[in-house]
């Protein structure tokens, strides 16, 4: 286990010992006041007096006084032994944190997380310790049916001592939850649930972070929890893409924007094995990408020299925004279809052709090559945004993209026994520059996972991403 960082956990101490023993005095004031009590009582009973008339016995002897502390010390055990045990010697002692998720719950699948990295701990402690108590419950009370509750933490002292602490939270959308402590209800800001839940997605926690990396991050006011993953990426040898290619070009070139507004440009490492790593990071993503809050920091290392770094969101959706939370239309000032005309291959002979069609051409040739298995026409049909979903849709969140486009859905194309156009209608109500047709097609598929075989109707958007390009599909779906 690695040496417990207890110098940020030390810092925040008094505010979790304030927050769990809320409105309940130190177990020695108690003590104090107790001794002073039966003290007085004693006293009273050993010198009576009458106003106006001296004390018969001005002074206490040894034998009162020895009643007096065995009397005082039978309370104190009494109480010291009925008294739950002391969070602040936990706090300063906890070697292990075991998360249970609610059994009858979303993860219920899961055993109890226990963590003993101490860095890990620190921080669990840290946003316990900075939590405020709940004075209006109106917005706990109604949580969603999406809410994940009966969960605790159970802190593990040194000696085996331990302290149960519940706590609920809601989906990510609402992002409201609680701590429930000794029957006190507190708030430690969502980032601290979204914290714990991750513990759900990743494998690994790496907390032995790089100084130049916690330096670059903390730049821009993001805290970096843990690595997730390191891997190593050959970066391709240009960016235009091709059509029908997987689009790891344009996931590198969009990325390179970002990287490039804080100072980093990978382009010189085109075609070079570079080292890839993934972060954990704290703060949400911002407020223009609500409701997603998960943030990832990549960092590309060349020679174990920084080349590139970039947030993302991970799983469904790759793209985000650069370290100082610019989109890329900021950086670029340009929107997606006039941002990636720059980034695409217009003399590929499969560009070319698609150009020349029709957009009813392009939904036939697409289900004709679904229908023969050829999955470089079928993408080829789409628009590059529409094929960059595949990327990260149902991606493993530890790793940085999926590798190919089969990855993406367990009832994709590779499910795709065989397709049939039947019939096509262009609809009267178009979208802004964009045209949408109704498509009624005979399917087979090799399982039946979220359709059955037969005549099946989906409804295409096609637009022009470029005016090189002609029409692409920018959407299909089964309903309009």
């Amino acid at each position: 286990m690695q040496e417990v960082r207890w110098s940020s956990a030390r810092a925040a101490q008094k505010g979790v010992e304030n927050v769990l023993d809320y409105k309940k005095p130190a177990f020695w004031i108690v003590c104090f006041a107790l001794v002073v009590a039966i003290t007085a009582s004693v006293c009273l009973i050993s010198n009576p007096r009458t106003d106006g008339e001296p004390d018969l016995k001005p002074d206490l002897k040894n034998e009162e006084l020895t009643i007096i502390n065995q009397t005082a010390q039978k309370k104190i055990n009494e109480i010291k032994n009925s008294a739950i045990p002391n969070f602040a010697e936990i706090y300063n002692n906890t070697a292990e944190i075991a998360i249970n998720f609610d059994s009858n719950g979303m993860y219920r699948s899961l055993k109890a997380i226990d963590i003993k990295d101490g860095k890990i701990i620190s921080d669990i402690l840290t946003m316990i310790g900075e939590s405020q108590i709940i004075t209006d419950e109106s917005k706990i009370n109604h949580m969603s049916g999406m809410a994940s509750r009966n969960n605790s933490l159970i802190l593990v002292a040194s000696d085996g001592s331990k302290k149960e602490i519940k706590f609920a939270f809601d989906d990510p959308a609402f992002a409201i939850g609680y701590l429930e402590i000794d029957k006190n209800k507190y708030d430690p800001g969502f980032s601290f649930f979204r914290y714990l839940k991750d513990f759900t997605e990743y494998r690994q926690f790496d907390t032995n972070i790089d100084n130049q990396v916690e330096e670059l991050f903390g730049k821009y006011n993001w805290t970096v929890d843990y690595r997730v993953n390191s891997s190593n990426e050959t970066l391709p040898s240009d960016l235009k893409h091709e059509a029908g290619e997987y689009p790891v070009k344009i996931y590198w070139a969009y990325n390179n924007e970002l990287s490039k507004n804080i100072g980093l440009n990978y382009s010189d490492y085109l075609g070079e094995k570079v080292q890839v790593d993934i972060y954990r990071l704290r703060e949400p993503l911002p407020e223009y990408m609500s409701p997603r809050m998960n943030a990832r920091g990549i960092v590309l290392k060349y020679d174990n020299k920084i080349v590139g770094a970039y947030i993302d969101t991970g799983r469904h959706d790759c793209f985000a925004c650069s370290l100082d939370r610019k989109s890329l239309k900021e950086i670029t000032n340009k929107e997606w279809d006039n941002w990636i005309s720059d980034y695409i291959n217009y003399n590929n002979e499969l560009e070319i052709k698609l150009a020349e069609m029709k957009p009813e051409d392009v939904i036939k040739q697409y289900y004709d090559a679904m229908d023969s298995h050829d999955q470089k026409m079928m993408f080829a049909c789409m628009t590059r945004q529409n094929i960059c979903n595949y990327l990260a849709m149902n991606m493993d969140n530890n790793q940085l993209m999926n590798k190919d486009f089969n990855d993406a859905y367990v009832d994709g194309v590779q499910n795709v026994k065989s397709s049939k156009l039947i019939n096509l209608r262009q609809s009267s109500n178009n979208p802004k520059d964009t045209v949408e047709y109704a498509a009624i097609i005979y399917f087979k598929f090799k399982k039946e996972i979220t359709s059955n075989n037969g005549i099946q109707t989906r409804f295409i958007i096609l637009k022009k991403e470029s005016d090189k390009s002609g029409w692409r599909i920018q959407s299909e779906g089964t309903g309009p």
